[in-house]
């Protein structure tokens, strides 16, 4: 028997192996562990899922026993993401053993294979095969839910991130909301080829450039790159402080104490300088608690902790670029050095706070 092997298929069997080999690497890694098994579980997930599109379909008739292995977990890929999500904007915590409910659906992944160890390759019964084919393809739908709800979260951590650190480049989660929206985006084309497929009948065939479904995969396997790449890239990410409604306990006139200390310990000490400087690093510092700070900062000033102390660093860099003996001195140097972490965060704040970009700002005051 000989098996032709398309490109698409060499493709989708290298992002698969790319996926496990990351598999290891994101669980050998030091930083956020604990979410680590969950994207772990995610790369597996859609590797295995992707693999009944590797075999050719002659072996499938063949063997059919191989309905029985572990090919498709697609009801594991939505919640393992979610719990990575919320693993890493909430703590290790976040997981608890009544979670594991989320994971119960994976039966209706194998109704298929189930309904075809009874009847074998006949269908005596058309409509529970349909019904069988129609639960497993539910799994999309079931994906699409949970990549709302890790949105969700992730919005809500960056809002929260604001008023604890003061630098978020590498901890944001950006590039999560830039992969749920395009992962949404490729799974409501499965979907529509899924029901496409239904309507019309269509057969498992060998892929070719020209099908809807190969281009759908090819897909799938950048969003696979993506996932294991950016995964493994992440760093630590930073638990932040809650801010509820709740109602303040301060006066303005504390609250006006509260901001004209902390101006003084800042300043005085230069802490703005440390680009990790957090809330709690400053709570420390001045002896203020966490929550009295984040109220004297948003109340008092109007302001989130990001904006409070990267206002510092934007007055030092002007106040730097202004001096002509700094001209010897690159501007991302001066940036470095008042605290900023990176170029775009720098460039971004500092257009924000002035209306100009460093170099414009530079010209216009001197």
């Amino acid at each position: 028997m000989e098996f032709q092997v398309s490109l698409i298929q060499m493709i989708i069997v290298g992002s698969v192996i790319n996926g496990f080999i990351f598999v290891f690497l994101v669980l050998e890694k030091k930083e956020n562990r604990q979410a680590n098994r969950f994207l772990s579980l995610t790369i597996i997930s859609m590797c295995l899922t992707f693999t009944p599109f590797i075999l050719d379909i002659r072996i499938w008739n063949s063997y059919q026993w191989l309905s029985w292995l572990p090919f498709s977990l697609s009801y594991w890929i939505g919640p393992a993401f979610y719990f990575y999500i919320k693993i890493l904007t909430e703590g290790s915590n976040a997981f608890r053993k009544k979670d594991f409910w989320h994971f119960s659906p994976l039966i209706l992944n194998y109704i298929h294979s189930i309904y075809h160890a009874f009847t074998g390759s006949s269908n005596p019964w058309p409509f529970m095969h349909h019904f069988a084919e129609l639960l497993e393809s539910a799994a999309i739908l079931s994906v699409m839910i949970y990549l709302v709800f890790s949105y969700r979260l992730v919005k809500s951590y960056q809002r929260s991130l604001l008023n604890n650190v003061s630098n978020t480049e590498l901890i944001d989660l950006r590039w999560v909301n830039k992969f749920i929206v395009i992962t949404a985006a490729s799974f409501v084309l499965i979907l529509i080829f899924v029901i496409a497929g239904m309507l019309v009948g269509g057969k498992f065939a060998p892929l070719q450039w020209t099908e809807p479904r190969a281009f759908i995969l090819l897909i799938y396997s950048v969003v696979l790159y993506w996932l294991s790449i950016s995964g493994f890239k992440q760093a630590q990410t930073h638990q932040v402080l809650e801010m509820k409604d709740e109602p303040n306990e301060q006066s303005d006139d504390q609250l006006s104490e509260v901001i004209q200390k902390l101006s003084l310990i800042i300043e005085s000490d230069k802490l703005f300088r440390n680009p990790e400087l957090s809330l709690s690093n400053l709570s420390e510092a001045s002896g203020i608690s966490e929550r009295v700070i984040s109220n004297a900062i948003n109340n008092e000033l109007g302001k989130n902790f990001f904006q409070f102390i990267n206002d510092y660093r934007i007055e030092e860099v002007k106040d730097l670029l202004k001096d002509p003996a700094n001209d010897h001195l690159k501007i991302l140097s001066l940036a470095y050095g008042a605290g900023f972490n990176s170029k775009a965060s720098f460039n971004r704040v500092f257009k924000s706070s002035t209306g100009l970009t460093p170099i414009a700002f530079k010209a216009a005051n001197r």
